[in-house]
C-alpha cells in the first residue's frame, strides 16, 4: 500500500512539474535554444510580406492600416517581383517593419549617380 501510494505521489509531481520545463515563459528570453523563427519573402517597394508556411499575405492598405489575407489584392500583385527573404520572430511580421525597414530598405532600391 505504501508503495502504490509512493508511486502515486511521485507521479502526480512529475505531472505537475513536467511542464514547466517544457519552455521557458513567454516575457523571458530563451536560453540555449533558437526562439521560433517565420520567414517571410518581403517586397520592399510596396511593404508587402509573404508567409509560405502559413500561405499567407500582409500589405498596408491606402489608409496606412495593415492587412492580411490568403489573397494579395490585384493591384498589388504586379509588385510581388524580386522578395527578399527574411526571418523574424512574429507571426505577424508587420509588428517588426520598423526593424525590416531599417534593415532592409523601403521602396525601390535606389541607384548611386555617377561623378561622370
Amino acid at each position: 500500500m505504501r508503495t502504490t501510494v509512493a508511486a502515486l505521489l511521485v507521479l502526480i509531481t512529475c505531472a505537475w512539474i513536467g511542464p514547466s520545463f517544457a519552455d521557458p515563459p513567454a516575457h523571458a528570453p530563451a536560453h540555449g535554444w533558437r526562439a521560433k523563427q517565420h520567414r517571410y519573402t518581403y517586397y520592399r517597394d510596396h511593404e508587402i510580406y509573404y508567409s509560405p508556411e502559413s500561405d499567407f499575405w500582409f500589405w498596408m492598405d491606402r489608409d496606412g492600416d495593415w492587412k492580411a489575407g490568403v489573397h494579395l489584392p490585384v493591384r498589388l500583385q504586379q509588385y510581388t517581383v524580386g522578395g527578399i527573404s527574411i526571418e523574424l520572430d512574429s507571426d505577424k511580421p508587420y509588428r517588426e517593419h520598423a526593424y525590416v525597414v531599417e534593415h532592409y530598405g523601403k521602396g525601390p532600391k535606389k541607384k548611386k549617380k555617377s561623378k561622370y
